[in-house]
């Protein structure tokens, strides 16, 4: 917000306007009291924007007395003198009015800029020219009223002199006071100082020999209007331009050159007036645009030397990465790579230089031998590829993959190296212990179940033992269902996974096979078609099973499960979604329910369980290289759980669909 105008300051624009107030009256020519020009409007325009709007009136007030004090001084009427002074007044409060509301970006309207712009040009000339057109109204309607006579033109004159007063002192002087108030940026391919002294030296020659011969070729100043706008910066372009229509209008009012032909003295002095606006718009325009085009250059220059510098750093991100990267083009040619993926690579093979290293082992991660895959060694995971070494060990890579979009052109592929040959090695004797488990713990706790009930049935009516045994008997089968879920878990964890097309919906999908877990009230809803994921079928069956059983557990007491499932396809990887409206998951749970065994208190009162089923889940996502989260919702509204799993690809798709 601008702010108050001190008493030094606004005495100078006091002094001005007095000063340019008697420079207009001495443009009158004998017989006549209305003045041929007027320069004092671009002063008291200036004066109103630099006050604060809330104080208009420490300007507009000053301004109606100095006028009417000066012309009345020069020998106008009171009467006309109080109808000039209104009119100036008017015009000023109504052109700063606009202006502020138009522009509130400008000096003067809380702003910090100029008329560097062809919308703040256009929308100054509209304001001036909108206050000056009111302020030619009370003036001839003044001249009227004083016994003088009026033409159609004299209001057209009126408008004119203020108007040009407005759009030249005025402009002129709110560039100067963006050039005094703020940093303005040097022209991207501007003149030096000593194009700038020539320009003057030529120009002020060449407009002076134009106006003191007779033929009409004095528009050859904008010539040099154009060449210090393109130059040089807005403000000296636009105060050049100013002194070279001055110098025009001087020569026209002392009868020189081609305006000096017409014999009215009020057109002469309108056609002048017009000359020097077209030079002085002229040379704003052309700088408004050079400095647009200055600011996208200065803009696109920023943009260039960030992008350089995330590139940077994004180059600097991925070669101190553990993982490696890859990129392939759509020709399947290696596009760029990282440090570790180079050093991988020369782990792998014994070419000399990187790009043959590089692509050695790249065909070995397309192609893999199955024997070196997941689908014969329990304990790989989907995307893990055995890669033999040249010392005869092995190294296992987790090998994701994700496709790279380009505009208007053919998609790339990502690769991402992580090795986790030390992790899967260590999960071979969990698959073992998952295979003795399931014969030497289940079937000594089958035989203690069948003793037990056997036990129970032998026993009279109202035995004392009844109630211990029934006890001992259920028991047995938590400990049957602990260990079931721990035997799921460790399957999850290092089994075989043997990974195709599985899908969702549909005949025979997962959701189908799924479908016996709910009650003849509970609801299951999804779209008929929804994307199918490349994934071992038992442990997508038993990722959804757990998730739509403890939807239905976890329901309402009293109210039927309703559940949602969506899915869709992101890059390589597919999105699901289940959603039910069951008794939800605090906010500080949700971070906790993955793990092993853990279950919130308010489940543990009043629902069964194991606390293994949500982390069987999170087992079997990780496996397929993705990952599960429970989403926020609003208390009372349900649960949301979202996961990924490889997308089966289009030609699994559509063969299965056919």
């Amino acid at each position: 917000m601008t702010r108050a105008l001190s008493p030094a300051r606004a005495t100078a624009f006091a002094v001005a306007y007095v000063v340019l107030t008697l420079v207009g009256r001495a443009t009158a020519i004998e017989g006549q009291v209305v003045s041929l020009v007027w320069p004092g409007s671009g002063v008291a325009f200036l004066w109103l924007l630099a006050e604060s709007p809330r104080h208009v009136l420490r300007v507009l007030v000053p301004l109606m007395a100095l006028h009417f004090v000066v012309v009345v001084a020069t020998g106008v009427s009171p009467l006309l003198g109080f109808f000039g002074a209104l009119s100036v007044t008017l015009q000023t409060a109504v052109a700063g009015l606009l202006l502020r509301r138009w522009c509130p970006t400008m000096l003067g309207a809380g702003g910090t800029h100029s008329i560097r712009s062809p919308r703040k040009l256009a929308a100054m000339a509209g304001a001036a020219a909108i206050g000056c057109a009111l302020g030619a109204g009370v003036g001839a309607f003044g001249l009227w009223l004083d016994g003088v006579t009026v033409a159609a033109l004299t209001p057209v004159a009126w408008f004119a002199r203020h108007v040009v007063g407005v759009l030249t002192v005025g402009a002129v002087g709110h560039l100067a006071w963006e050039w005094r108030t703020q940093t303005i940026p040097a022209r991207t391919r501007g003149g030096s100082r000593t194009e700038l002294a020539l320009l003057w030296v030529v120009s002020v020659a060449a407009t002076v020999l134009l106006f003191v011969q007779p033929y009409p070729v004095v528009y050859l100043v904008i010539v040099f209007a154009v060449w210090s706008a393109a130059r040089f910066r807005t403000f000296p372009a636009a105060l050049h331009s100013l002194v070279l229509g001055g110098i025009a209008l001087v020569l026209s009012l002392t009868d020189h050159g081609p305006f000096a032909a017409i014999e009215d003295p009020v057109v002469q002095v309108l056609v002048s007036q017009l000359f020097m606006v077209a030079v002085l718009v002229t040379a704003l325009a052309v700088g408004a645009l050079g400095d647009r085009v200055d600011e996208s250059y200065a803009a696109a220059t920023a943009a260039r030397a960030d992008a350089a510098e995330q590139a940077e750093l994004l180059a600097e991100m991925t070669e101190s990465m553990d993982e490696g990267l890859v990129v392939l083009g759509p020709d399947g040619r290696i596009e760029r790579s990282n440090g570790a993926s180079r050093r991988l690579a020369h782990r792998v093979s014994l070419a000399t230089t990187d790009d043959a290293a590089l692509a050695e082992l790249v065909a070995l991660l397309c192609d893999p031998e199955p024997s070196h895959t997941g689908a014969v060694r329990a304990e790989l995971g989907v995307g893990d590829v055995v890669i033999p070494l040249p010392s005869g060990e092995e190294v296992v890579l987790a090998v994701s993959r994700a496709t790279l979009s380009r505009t208007g052109g053919s998609p790339g592929v990502l690769l991402v190296l992580r090795e986790v040959t030390e992790h899967r090695s260590g999960l071979r004797p969990l698959a073992g212990f998952a295979s003795t488990a399931a014969h030497d713990l289940r079937g000594p706790l089958s035989a203690i179940r069948s003793w037990l009930s056997l036990a129970v049935d032998d026993l009279e009516p109202g035995s004392e033992a009844v109630e211990p045994l029934r006890r001992a008997e259920r028991a047995s089968e938590q400990m049957g269902e602990l260990i079931g879920d721990l035997l799921e878990h460790a399957l999850a964890e290092s089994g075989e996974i043997a990974a195709r097309e599985v899908p969702i919906v549909g005949p025979g999908g997962v959701l189908d096979q799924v479908s016996g877990l709910l009650g003849p009230d509970d609801v299951l809803e999804a779209a008929p078609d929804l994307p199918s994921v490349r994934a071992d079928p038992v442990a997508v069956r038993q990722l959804f099973g757990n998730l739509i059983g403890n939807a239905v557990k976890y329901a309402k007491p009293g109210e039927p499960a309703t559940i949602a499932v969506r899915a869709r396809r992101q890059g390589s990887r597919v999105v699901v979604e289940i959603e039910d409206q069951g008794v939800g998951v605090e906010d500080s749970e949700r971070a906790l329910i993955f793990q092993r065994f853990h279950r919130s208190g308010a489940v543990r009162a009043h629902f069964r369980g194991t606390g293994m089923g949500l982390s069987i889940c999170k087992t079997i996502v990780q496996r397929h290289g993705g990952t599960i989260e429970c989403l926020t919702t609003p208390p009372g509204s349900g649960t949301v759980f979202r996961f990924d799993l490889p997308a089966a690809s289009p030609r699994e798709g559509g063969t299965a669909a056919g």
